[in-house]
């Protein structure tokens, strides 16, 4: 009888096996297809639970003109991914009694933010870090926002016509320290003032994904902490959970594995930073990522080193109810403090920006999340965006037969 027991369990065992590797074989097979289909240079994938990692891999090349690969280790910008960083950074600064969730901001900011429509109401930290201030991001934020690294060297009528005209716009702009380019977009003495950088809604009362507010949140931490936010974000982050070459400008990090980006037309875009960084320019691998994305989760369940479960769980509830919403699609996504939640439970974010495109979403009926990053312009892009859309449908499937 013995005997018996162990060999079911034996014959089980492997069954279990050779179903993860079909399992696995099948989603690089769908992977590799993809890549070779040309419309998306290079990019990564990982699929986690908490505690293991399934998957990870990456496919086509980090600079494809020195047939240098992309790998689980190559870095690039990840967009708005960068706003749960934001989160968790005011996260710790109310455990370290740096302010409230619902403190006023002008309680905190060196000039004075006042809603152009509704100057008798406060914005808190709470009205940005659900995208409910009433702040509104004009294209010339955005426009100004991007500073080429070395202007002087880009040629913008080698790309395509879009991407040219954006170029020429981009070689004009500076850096500017976070600060200063914040007093000139919410002063009204600043150079990107207007009234319509306000909404006609009053702070708290409807739902606006503003870039300019979760740089401004991130702001309000370094007004507060007296210290930067790539130095808060290093002592109360990446240090905390290990991170090397994760970062917020190419000083950093190892340029060296540093991807490149590429336009529509498959040529390499030049080196960018933004002013308003917080709000989408952090640096970092699917490697990385995948460590900071099964930190949090732990979190969330009360394993984690950098916040409590308590903490976590009012970062990444829903806060926002349906009389936020202008439409019914922006219904099907909720927020916590610059965390999405919907209503399927899925917890994460994504991001995009020139040249790259980022996922980074757990699944919490699943207990499994995965993350997908891509060096290939997708804005206004309909093949890259298919292939990512097919791409992110083939972990979706390798993830619920892992669950099984």
């Amino acid at each position: 009888m013995k005997n018996s027991t162990i060999t079911l369990l034996l014959l089980i065992t492997v069954a279990l096996n050779v179903k993860a590797q079909k399992a696995e074989e099948k989603l690089h097979q769908k992977l590799d297809s993809i890549v070779k289909q040309g419309g998306l240079v290079g990019f990564g994938v990982s699929v986690f639970s908490t505690d293991d990692i399934l998957y990870q891999k990456g496919y086509g090349y980090a600079d494809k003109e020195n047939d240098k690969p992309y790998t689980i280790n190559t870095i690039q910008n990840i967009g708005s991914i960068s706003k749960t960083f934001i989160g968790v950074s005011l996260m710790k600064a109310v455990e370290l009694g740096l302010f409230s969730i619902d403190t006023p901001i002008n309680d905190i900011l060196p000039f004075q933010v006042v809603h152009a429509k509704h100057p008798e109401k406060q914005i808190t930290i709470a009205h940005l870090a659900t995208h409910t201030s009433g702040i509104y991001d004009t294209d010339k934020a955005y426009d100004m926002s991007y500073v080429l690294e070395n202007p002087e060297e880009v040629e913008p009528d080698i790309y395509d016509r879009n991407t040219a005209k954006y170029m020429h716009e981009l070689i004009k702009n500076k850096p500017m320290a976070l600060g200063a380019f914040l007093k000139a977009y919410f002063t009204s003495e600043g150079s990107m003032y207007k009234k319509k950088n306000f909404l006609k809604t009053a702070p708290g009362e409807k739902y606006n994904y503003s870039n300019m507010g979760a740089a401004l949140a991130a702001y309000c931490i370094e007004v507060a902490s007296q210290k930067s936010f790539p130095e808060f974000t290093q002592e109360h982050i990446f240090s905390k959970i290990g991170i090397k070459n994760m970062g917020w400008s190419y000083d950093s990090i190892d340029e060296e594995n540093h991807a490149k980006t590429y336009s529509d037309n498959g040529i390499a875009l030049p080196k960018y930073s933004l002013n308003s960084y917080p709000d989408g320019g952090l640096r970092t691998s699917v490697f990385g990522l995948t460590k900071y994305a099964q930190e949090m989760i732990n979190c969330y369940y009360g394993k984690g080193m950098v916040l409590t479960k308590e903490q976590c769980e009012e970062m990444m509830r829903a806060h926002l109810t349906k009389e936020h919403y202008r439409t019914k699609q922006e219904v099907k996504s909720n927020y916590g403090y610059f965390w999405e939640r919907n209503r399927n439970n899925i917890i994460g974010h994504n991001g995009g920006d020139p040249g790259i495109v980022t996922l980074m979403y757990y699944y919490e009926d699943i207990k499994l999340g995965a993350i997908f990053f891509t060096n290939s312009n997708a804005l206004d892009n309909p093949i890259a965006s298919q292939l990512i859309q097919e791409s992110w449908n083939a972990i979706r499937v390798y993830q619920k037969e892992k669950a099984q």
